[in-house]
């Protein structure tokens, strides 16, 4: 990779897994705690828990406890720069504000 270019391969891995996909379309509706995500997908808690921590560590959601319950919710930051409705771009000012703290999954 040429220095200075932006790894958007990183993101896209990220965002690759059609059960990151499914979570960041059901945040998209309304903020969620991993029991309901895990119920309106039809998947395990622990495979939801796993790839809510993916999209958290990108930034991509953020969490907040209510009472016992974590409720996640799409990260004010994404949703702002995706509002333009560039994706490259978007991810670009992605990787500037939060410096590809991503981990490969």
């Amino acid at each position: 990779m040429k220095s200075g270019s932006t790894p958007y391969h990183l993101c896209l891995e990220i965002l690759g897994n059609p059960l990151r996909v499914g979570l960041i379309k059901e945040l998209g509706k309304e903020p969620k705690s991993v029991g309901e995500l895990a119920k309106s997908l039809g998947e395990e808690q622990s495979k939801v828990s796993h790839s809510l921590a993916a999209l958290k560590k990108c930034s991509f959601v953020e969490s907040e406890k209510q009472g016992k319950k974590t409720i996640y919710r799409l990260s004010e930051s994404l949703l702002k720069k995706i509002e333009g409705g560039n994706l490259f771009e978007a991810l670009e000012n992605h990787h500037k504000e939060h410096s590809w703290e991503c981990w490969r999954c």
